[in-house]
């Protein structure tokens, strides 16, 4: 199982001012395998276009997305594609991709249980009441399981909508900034569903949190709409005397400052300039 973007592009354009426009991808190619992927980047880098586009909510301007599945076949998401046929380019993978956004309130009156009950029975899980209930207690929201969900915090919604990930199963997760709005216990909670779930999902994180990104296997750097470096954690990081995801994201940080900065030429050539 495994996610190719190639060459993707998306611009944002604003009704009122058609000359303005903004990158939000610039001929992004990467791919990502089966465990836990950090996507991370300043803001403005493009991580949660990547997600959106990933999920089937966004079509990319040019490029496309492919997605080998296990039992052989492919999925392609571009325009060409989003014109023909919509998201049903996407097949019955859509319904097993996830997409959980940095925080969001729920304007339903339907309460939390029933909510979630619904969902369980749309996956045709067995005994779903009592996987419901078990979720609950887990993720502490015994006491607000019979509340309407418009009337629930946006820090407690974020639980309810990873327990609804648990609930669907899917195949491929994409999580934007999933420890925000959360306590300690609930990102421990979080950490531990999602290394059970790593070895046979592909799960994508795009974080600011670098303390967190530690439980990823891949990292993403972006930069720009571009993707800068990718590959395993173990290996990138192995380049920083700390070994950490923090120390390594430090490093690629200021080599891209430096980067930035104009060059100043000396007067005399230096000899060594062509070596390579």
């Amino acid at each position: 199982m495994r996610i190719e973007w190639s060459h993707l592009n998306k611009v944002y354009t604003s009704p009122s001012r058609p000359r303005a426009r903004r990158i939000g991808l610039l001929d992004f190619t990467a791919a990502a395998r089966k465990g836990i992927t950090a996507v991370l980047g300043p803001e403005g880098s493009g991580k949660s276009t990547l997600l959106q586009l990933t999920a089937g909510l966004l079509v990319p301007d040019d490029g496309r997305i492919t997605y080998w599945l296990e039992d052989g076949e492919t999925a392609i998401w571009s325009k060409g594609r989003a014109a023909a046929v919509g998201t049903s380019a996407l097949g019955s993978l859509k319904s097993r991709i996830t997409y959980i956004p940095p925080m969001r309130r729920l304007n339903k009156s339907i309460t939390l249980e029933k909510y979630l009950l619904y969902h369980a029975q749309l996956s045709q899980l067995p005994y779903p009441r009592r996987r419901v209930a078990e979720l609950i207690a887990e993720w502490g929201l015994a006491a607000a399981r019979r509340v309407p969900l418009s009337a629930i915090p946006a820090g407690m919604i974020k639980r309810v909508l990873l327990i609804e990930m648990l609930l669907r199963d899917p195949w491929i997760v994409l999580l934007d900034e999933p420890t925000e709005g959360l306590d300690r216990w609930g990102k421990r909670l979080l950490w531990r569903e999602l290394r059970r779930l790593a070895p046979h999902r592909i799960i994508l994180i795009a974080t600011r949190d670098l303390h967190w990104a530690e439980c990823a296997d891949d990292l993403l750097l972006m930069e720009s709409g571009s993707c800068r470096r990718w590959g395993p954690k173990k290996l990138l990081t192995a380049n920083v005397p700390e070994g950490t995801v923090a120390a390594w994201y430090e490093m690629m940080q200021t080599f891209a400052n430096h980067r930035s900065r104009p060059r100043r030429r000396s007067f005399i050539a230096d000899p060594r300039e062509n070596e390579y």
